[in-house]
């Protein structure tokens, strides 16, 4: 992952967030294939034991796989966000998000106070 030294311009978030979608992809891919294999392997002989070990990393596989798939998808929509010229502004009160923010997390939809104020409303 690249940071950048100073504060970084739109231009340069958006090129992070193209590096960090490539990235995103490139996890599901392979993610993917070890969820395919595992799949072989519990498909051949073994004992008890081994089903049961391998049933449980399926499940962790499982776990992994959501979690990146659900990434993927929010890279996506920062992408789009960018694209459309309205990444880094706050959903909730129309403000700017801080680059500083948007350097570590281009995905975020709200400023800083607003996503205080989203988190303790759950």
């Amino acid at each position: 992952m690249t940071v950048l030294a100073s504060s970084p311009s739109m231009d340069d978030i958006g090129r992070l967030l193209q590096q960090r979608y490539e990235e995103a992809v490139e996890q599901v891919r392979l993610e993917a294939l070890a969820r395919a294999e595992l799949h072989v392997t519990l498909q051949g002989p073994g004992d008890v034991a081994d089903a049961g070990l391998l049933i449980s990393e399926s499940a962790q596989q499982e776990l992994v796989s959501a979690a990146l798939r659900e990434q993927l998808q929010r890279l996506e929509a920062a992408l789009e966000r960018w694209s459309a010229g309205t990444l880094g502004t706050c959903e909730s009160c129309g403000g700017q998000i801080p680059p500083g923010r948007l350097e570590i997390m281009p995905w975020a939809t709200h400023c800083v106070p607003c996503q205080g104020t989203a988190g303790r409303n759950r």
